[in-house]
């Protein structure tokens, strides 16, 4: 080796730990590969530490059915994080969906009609959330506390002791192709218009910098709207899951869902604050590695509180590890 090499090699930057770790995380293919992986490593370590049960149809069946529902309520809400806000009230939104929906089905006897209302309610109460916000300029985070309340207090007062029920018979006739119709239509078309269209380029530039965006002339407003419609289409579309599933709506439907979605979300690989590596394909995969790590504490024995405790710090972990920002660049402040 000459004296020029090691004079090069001498003046070469050594990588400390942080930087290899943060090379691999920023590797273009990184939010995919890591979330399957992790995905694909819980789902065979409960095989293996449940004997082989975990296999059964009917847990296979039952994360499926509960995959899909929080997944879809993941795709939509993406729509809203991309932007690098946070309305962890989807959960009580779907369920007041859901009641009203079966409060007409009850009414007219009508499950078209039931199916549609619960879609339009969905949509109209997180327009709701949005005009609060915008009009009255408060951080969807404050709105999606309030909104969270009301909207609880609601189903427990229309409910009441008795769930409304639903004919089981038709529900199960419909839960199958109507649902993989519904969420592939739905998931397809999320998957063109936050890719492929100038609405998902709009979205992830607010969510990087909102005020670079604002200042090249994109309506802020305009762009919120959209993200929470794109959203309360999904949140109406899987109360129609939910109300199927079940055939009966109960007071406290919903109830858990906000904090599911926010999981799946960073599960899936997806910051929840928003910004130029948002996608909307997280949420499936995070809401089914959910799923699976619920369905398989439970099935060793975990309790419910401890499950929720291991839930909390999972997610605290990786919202720290997703909220690194550029330092050089000026960024709204984050609530």
């Amino acid at each position: 080796m000459t004296d020029k090499d090691l004079s090069n090699e001498e003046r070469a930057p050594k990588l400390t730990l942080g930087d290899r770790i943060n090379i691999i995380k920023n590797h273009r293919f990184f939010p995919i590969i890591f979330p399957l992986t992790m995905l694909v490593v819980l789902f065979f370590l409960f095989v293996a530490l449940t004997g082989g049960k975990f296999l059964s149809a009917t847990v296979i069946k039952g994360i499926f059915n509960q995959s899909l529902i929080i997944g879809t309520l993941a795709t939509g809400v993406a729509f809203i994080y991309t932007t690098g806000n946070v309305d962890f009230s989807v959960g009580s939104v779907m369920g007041l969906a859901c009641v009203i929906g079966a409060l007409v089905y009850q009414s007219t006897g009508s499950m078209v009609l039931l199916i549609i209302v619960t879609i339009i309610c969905g949509i109209l109460l997180m327009m709701v959330n949005c005009t609060m916000g915008v009009t009255f300029h408060i951080m969807p985070a404050m709105v999606a506390i309030v909104a969270q309340s009301i909207y609880s207090a609601l189903c427990q007062t229309l409910v009441g002791a008795s769930p409304l029920k639903v004919d089981f018979k038709t529900c199960q006739a419909l839960e199958g192709n109507l649902r993989y119709v519904l969420f592939g239509a739905y998931f397809i078309a999320c998957l063109i218009l936050y890719h492929r269209t100038e609405i998902g380029r709009k979205l992830r530039f607010i969510g990087g910098n909102e005020n670079c965006a604002v200042q090249t002339g994109i309506n802020k407003s305009k762009t919120l709207y959209l993200a929470f419609l794109f959203a309360g289409i999904g949140v109406g579309i899987a109360g129609v899951f939910q109300t199927l599933r079940t055939a009966n709506v109960a007071q406290n439907v919903g109830n858990g869902m906000g904090m599911n979605v926010m999981l799946a979300t960073v599960l899936g690989g997806m910051s929840i604050f928003g910004g130029t590596k948002s996608n909307c394909y997280a949420g499936l995969i995070g809401a089914i590695t959910v799923t699976i790590l619920d369905k398989g504490l439970l099935m060793m024995g975990v309790s419910s509180t401890m499950i929720q405790g291991v839930r909390g710090v999972i997610f605290l972990l990786l919202v720290f590890l997703n909220s690194e920002r550029p330092k050089t660049l000026p960024t709204k402040q984050q609530f």
